[in-house]
């Protein structure tokens, strides 16, 4: 009985050295796994701290080392990662032109909590983030409406103004390396290619002329009006907020006049549309653009171009005329962003995609098709069927510049018609790009849009 006592005795003995010898490595293991959840919840704050940090300083504008610096570690404190970490040993930041990226580098240690038991006192810690810049490459094409329905309600003065925001946003990306160029198409009736390729080969153009002749003409000196009223001046089915003497006439005879007339023949820069199908498309220009004279249109277009200044100018000097033709400002637009003639400051749609870039159409507008896409010239106004064969062409151009791989934005700016608000949204290359805007506010917030969309950045690494 003695000797059984003595072995159990022993035997717990034994169970307690047994279990004290387990309970090291166990307590180690859990002191692992305490300090890995650690490490990992530290991670996490280290990392979107670090991706923070990397887009602060790729959409900063700054180049200088030393600016970028201190955005970065700004941004770390503010993002909780120095706190997060017990030391930090080195915070890294790098802009790279060459390859248009920034990145961000922290490295630190944490202290550990139960691992110290198997003499590992910290960690070392590190969170790494690279963000593309984006713009890559960047040609936009800036199609505005400039008809004289934007004369009404303060439109051409927001117009300008949420125009110059845009250029603000995108020409600063050439400070990081990138390359960027923006132009202008005014667009009203037509489109004005200005005096300066009036000899060009793929433009055929009259002669300004003068003759003076004698001729005679009817006049009707007794003519009375009657029924007259006031009514609001229209255009493109925008209410101008002014009004004008409507009335009926009495003529009575006509009365001969004869006399010397002088007849003048000018081009003021105007080009109306080739014949049909040759108006959806550009590439070949064999079938000449034919000049429009006694005929005006808004001011001239701007080719591409990276001075901020020239931009600004152009923007500033827009005068508001005319009736509105969509198509006329989408094809010219679309000849802006091609490297062939009738304008060719563009780079090939190969050189634009072998630097990640971007060909891009901002349309906007304020009215509805009044016009029809006849030859050379745009008649029509008269009604709805005019109206409709310029909407029918101006969804296949749409169609056709999407397909050459150029991204359509679309604003609609104070537009009311249902049926042309839904053209513009179908016109941009997918919803996100379709804006509409009621007021001067709206128009500058979807241009910024436009803007920031365009030199969006992307965390890469």
């Amino acid at each position: 009985m003695a000797t059984f006592k003595q072995f159990k005795a022993n035997c717990q003995g034994n169970v307690a050295v047994m279990f004290g010898l387990a309970a090291v490595p166990l307590l180690l293991a859990a002191g692992a796994a305490i300090d890995m959840v650690q490490t990992n919840q530290t991670l996490t704050v280290l990392q979107g701290a670090s991706d923070a940090a990397a887009i602060a300083g790729g959409s900063s504008n700054l180049t200088k080392d030393s600016d970028l610096q201190k955005v970065v570690e700004d941004y770390l404190t503010a993002n909780n990662a120095v706190s997060a970490l017990d030391s930090v040993d080195k915070i890294e930041s790098k802009l790279d032109k060459a390859s248009r990226t920034f990145s961000v580098k922290i490295t630190g240690k944490r202290k550990t909590s139960l691992m110290k038991l198997a003499g590992i006192d910290t960690m070392d810690m590190q969170a790494y983030s690279e963000v593309n810049l984006g713009g890559g490459g960047l040609e936009i094409a800036l199609v505005l409406d400039n008809t004289d329905s934007m004369n009404a309600g303060g439109r051409l003065p927001a117009l300008k103004s949420a125009a110059k925001l845009l250029v603000d946003e995108v020409i600063k990306v050439k400070d990081t390396g990138a390359y960027v160029k923006i132009g202008v198409v005014p667009f009203s009736n037509y489109v004005n290619v200005g005096l300066s390729r009036r000899n060009k080969p793929w433009i055929d153009v009259d002669m300004d002329t003068s003759t003076t002749s004698h001729t005679c003409w009817d006049t009707y000196p007794s003519a009375t009006k009657y029924n007259c009223r006031q009514e609001p001046d229209i255009v493109d089915g925008v209410n101008m907020g002014s009004t004008h003497e409507a009335c009926d006439w009495n003529y009575g005879a006509a009365v001969k006049q004869c006399g010397n007339v002088t007849n003048t023949t000018t081009w003021y820069g105007c080009v109306g549309s080739r014949a049909d199908p040759m108006d959806e498309s550009i590439g070949t220009v064999s079938s000449q653009y034919k000049g429009l004279s006694n005929t005006g249109c808004t001011s001239e277009l701007l080719e591409l171009t990276d001075s901020e200044t020239t931009l600004k100018s152009k923007i500033d000097g827009l005068v508001a005329t005319g009736e509105t033709y969509i198509p006329a400002g989408l094809l010219w637009g679309w000849h802006m962003l091609d490297s062939q003639e009738p304008l060719s400051s563009a780079k090939s749609a190969a050189a634009i995609q072998s630097m990640g870039g971007t060909k891009a159409i901002v349309l906007m507008t304020d009215g509805q098709n009044t016009l029809a896409p006849y030859s050379p010239y745009h008649w029509g106004g008269a009604g709805v069927s005019d109206w409709a064969k310029g909407d029918a062409k101006m969804a296949t151009l749409c169609g056709n510049i999407k397909s050459d791989d150029i991204t359509v934005y679309t604003v609609a700016f104070m537009v009311t018609d249902p049926a042309s608000k839904s053209l513009m949204a179908s016109c941009a290359s997918d919803p996100s790009k379709a804006f509409t805007a009621d007021n001067a506010a709206e128009l500058a917030e979807a241009f910024k849009d436009v803007g920031a969309s365009l030199t969006a950045m992307r965390i890469s690494k």
